[in-house]
């Protein structure tokens, strides 16, 4: 009998990334694999679903910041885990996680790593400097991988173009999503506007997300506001929360909106609630793909999102989706105005989009990845 593959997944950040590894582990699971997961105390509050799909799970004090005391002891921890596990693999998620992981593993020479930015950070919007810093400490940190997984083909032509790693070392696999977890999209729609006291003829205008400087909800309160004026009958919706949060609730004050505006807090079923929506949006600042542009896509919602990193490859403006600049918060108004205005223009975007969502379903990801695990691991 084969020997099963070991496989440590490491992860820092939580929001995109814990998604995205609930359904890879989820879909992962046959005879021939082994997952392990190592990650930081903010999936602490969701062990309940990650604990029935990998082998072990395991908790280690990381951080988002560089912190040069936190972050050797996080080193430190991870190197023992992965002494004591014996893995086949190791597979990084995300910046903070891959230093640490490849730090740790700086002497190793047998484990295989695999390394996922979801989405580079020196795309961010930071400085200059800071951009040319984190550039240099990802080619450095490339020696020391076998596999650079790329997101999106924008992810991977920047990893070309600032040459972090030669393009043998990388390849493109796109992010998917678990299409089952959408089929009851008619009766989450009624049950979550219940919920919230939302009534029939209301619009509802929603993004999912983090409310972070990335996602931006500060350009979707404003364009809301000038919404307002023009259809009072309409709410926004953020399926999220974040450290903005409180700066959307006094913008909303200020606008004297507040009574329009939901902020649901941290949720685990997306499905349940993007069914509540009318209109779909993502004015993100940076982006390396855009998960939820899909999930939207699932239930058939019509898409504004900003043109920028991996969402140009999934949003092709004016055909499955409108696209605005970054902060343009009149402009993304204007084509949220526009798509509740035309229904026949929103009919036209969710037709297009069943042809093409089924091009990120996670059976292709889990594919692709067994491919790779089987070339060189």
């Amino acid at each position: 009998m084969q020997k099963k593959k070991k496989i440590i997944h490491i992860a820092q950040s939580a929001g995109g990334v814990a998604e995205y590894l609930y359904m890879f582990l989820n879909n992962m699971k046959d005879d021939n694999y082994e997952s392990i997961l190592v990650v930081s105390e903010d999936y602490r509050e969701q062990i309940g679903r990650f604990k029935d799909i990998t082998k072990k799970l395991y908790f280690v004090p990381m951080i988002r910041e560089i912190n040069i005391k936190s972050d050797f002891n996080a080193v430190g921890k991870v190197r023992n885990i992965i002494k004591k596990e014996h893995p086949d693999i190791v597979y990084l998620h995300s910046s903070k996680a891959g230093a640490i992981g490849r730090i740790a593993l700086i002497f190793s020479k047998k484990i295989k790593i695999f390394y996922n930015a979801h989405g580079w950070y020196f795309n961010a919007q930071i400085s200059k400097k800071k951009k040319t810093v984190f550039r240099m400490i990802e080619k450095i940190l490339a020696l020391k991988t076998d596999k650079i997984i790329n997101i999106s083909k924008s992810e991977y032509d920047s990893a070309i173009k600032y040459k972090i790693a030669k393009p043998n070392k990388m390849c493109i696999i796109e992010n998917g999503i678990d299409f089952s977890k959408f089929k009851d999209c008619e009766k989450f729609r009624i049950e979550t506007r219940k919920k919230f006291n939302i009534k029939d003829d209301e619009k509802v205008i929603g993004v999912v997300g983090r409310l972070s400087e990335q996602k931006d909800p500060i350009t979707s309160i404003k364009a809301f506001n000038l919404l307002q004026t023009e259809n009072k009958n309409s709410k926004i919706m953020f399926i999220g929360d974040g450290e903005l949060k409180e700066k959307v609730i006094n913008y909303a004050k200020e606008y004297k909106i507040q009574d329009n505006v939901i902020i649901t807090g941290w949720v685990n079923d997306v499905e349940k609630y993007i069914p509540a929506l009318d209109i779909a949006i993502l004015p993100s600042k940076w982006e390396g793909f855009g998960l939820v542009l899909i999930e939207y896509m699932a239930c058939d919602k019509p898409i504004v999102a900003t043109k920028v990193g991996g969402i140009e490859n999934i949003i092709r403006d004016g055909k499955n989706g409108y696209l605005v600049n970054v902060e343009d918060y009149k402009e993304l108004n204007k084509q949220i105005s526009k798509l509740i205005k035309n229904p026949k223009e929103v009919e036209k975007i969710i037709r297009n989009n069943r042809k093409y969502k089924e091009n990120y379903s996670i059976n292709n990801l889990i594919k692709k990845h067994k491919n790779i695990i089987k070339s060189i691991a």
